[in-house]
């Protein structure tokens, strides 16, 4: 069956919402073609048989039209007119999720209509509603600017003396624009330290950080994003740091969930550029930081908890020295990972955990069976099963991680320096294995070639197994 755009739909919709969709093609207003609906039934059918994309459309029509002569134009025309009527469910779907956009819609109806007194009612208690509200984020100011047009519109008409609600629309439109800019600003150098090729040109920025530079205490999310766009500029701010994560703090509900999630990712990667440059004190910042985030419920993504969120707080909870913590968070957020990859994920994680504590038989018992696509993090398991193999003295299991790990690194052609910093560690760990035992004089000689090259993975344990320390 060659009908790609309906199938995508259908498919991307979950059984337990075909009944809802059915009701909405029953309805004459949205639907009045009966074969419309027979389709819709016979591709819910066909999917629990798993064969809608072999279904061959000759036997689609027979089903659809008994008796009918094929007419591939007429089954392409129904095909298109159920894709419309999805197309149409998806949309009202949404618009019904954001109860305050379908209310606005409702307004301007009454508005436009004549109906003066329920314009006003529902202005009014939306005023009051959107008001209250915490956020004052972009969204929040352009859903004010829609409404406050709305009221402006009305009043327009209405009132001969030129009283309107003007200055507070344009207002509303202001505060839009500038905490936008400085959001997609904070995007754009987020993505070129990712590596980013793009020199992302951000129209009248300056005017945005100049307003937010001159924030006033009743604007604090545009003090916040300046800051935080501040931050992310320059690594040597500390001070633009550390206002934006005091107003993280002070005003934890400026910002809906993902966009609190993204200001709290430009603090932890401050801090993680900070302790790359060896201030060890910004670990523990960014820590304390991850977990005022996950008390807040906004590091998970659609309830899931991405798995590379998951290692990074686990590192940095080893590395602060907080293994008490470090146990129960892998324990504690271990259902929230992604199905998919979640017993690979806690089982490298908990290796990653008895690993530092020097228990290498528990670590080849957890990594014996853990498998990942990912580069980097095969790496680390290889890396971690190396070092395991010597020190529990297992020499044919680890002389042939060696000639495997090798192997694989050469299959690897993008790794940068990563590439030839993992061959030297194969090639000094055969090394140390065949002069470990011999005399002092040996152990120096190769001590010295480890030291002498640039890019050598745990040269210090290489050095200690020598004897020789740096």
């Amino acid at each position: 069956m060659h009908a790609t755009f309906l199938l995508q739909i259908f498919q991307a919709i979950p059984p337990a919402e075909q009944p809802a969709m059915r009701k909405f093609l029953q309805s004459p207003f949205f639907n009045s073609r009966a074969d419309v609906l027979v389709l819709f039934d016979l591709l819910v059918r066909e999917q629990r048989r798993a064969a809608l994309t072999t279904w061959p459309k000759e036997e689609v029509f027979a089903q659809i039209f008994p008796g009918q002569a094929y007419h591939n134009l007429t089954l392409n025309h129904l095909f298109a007119y159920l894709t419309e009527r999805l197309e149409q469910y998806l949309a009202l779907v949404e618009m019904q999720r954001d109860g305050l956009a379908e209310r606005l819609y409702r307004v301007r109806a009454f508005r436009r209509r004549g109906l003066t007194q329920l314009f006003e009612r529902d202005t009014q208690l939306l005023e009051k509603e959107h008001t209250a509200s915490p956020h004052r984020h972009a969204g929040w100011h352009l859903f004010h600017y829609q409404l406050q047009n709305e009221i402006f519109s009305q009043r327009i008409i209405q009132r001969r003396d030129g009283a309107t609600n003007l200055q507070g629309t344009v207002d509303a439109l202001g505060q839009f624009f500038l905490l936008e800019n400085l959001r997609w600003a904070c995007t754009a150098h987020a993505l070129r330290s990712l590596g980013s090729p793009t020199d992302y040109r951000l129209p009248l920025i300056e005017t945005a950080k100049e307003a937010a530079a001159l924030a006033t205490a009743d604007q604090p999310a545009l003090a916040l994003l300046g800051y935080s766009l501040r931050a992310l500029q320059n690594p040597d701010d500390v001070a633009a740091f550390r206002e934006a994560t005091a107003l993280l703090t002070k005003y934890p509900d400026l910002f809906p969930p993902a966009e609190s999630r993204d200001l709290y990712m430009a603090a932890i990667n401050f801090c993680i550029r900070r302790q790359n440059r060896g201030e060890r004190d910004y670990a523990q910042t960014a820590l304390n930081l991850y977990r005022a985030a996950l008390a807040r419920g906004i590091l998970l993504e659609n309830g899931v908890l991405p798995k590379y969120t998951y290692n990074n707080i686990h590192l940095l909870a080893q590395v602060t020295g907080e293994r008490d913590w470090a146990y129960t968070f892998l324990e504690q957020y271990r259902n929230y990972l992604p199905l998919a990859d979640r017993d690979n994920i806690f089982r490298y994680n908990l290796a990653i955990f008895h690993y530092r504590a020097g228990e290498h038989s528990r670590v080849l018992e957890l990594l014996r069976t853990v498998e990942f696509s990912e580069v980097f993090i095969n790496l680390d398991v290889r890396r971690m099963l190396l070092k395991g193999y010597y020190e529990l003295g297992e020499w044919p299991v680890l002389a042939s991680l060696l000639d495997s790990f090798k192997a694989y690194l050469r299959r690897q052609k993008d790794l940068g320096y990563h590439r030839e910093s993992y061959l030297n560690l194969v090639k000094f760990t055969q090394k140390v294995m065949r002069v470990a035992d011999k005399r002092v004089a040996a152990r120096r000689q190769l001590a010295t070639q480890i030291q002498a090259v640039k890019a050598v993975a745990e040269r210090e344990w290489l050095l200690e197994k020598l004897g020789i320390g740096s």
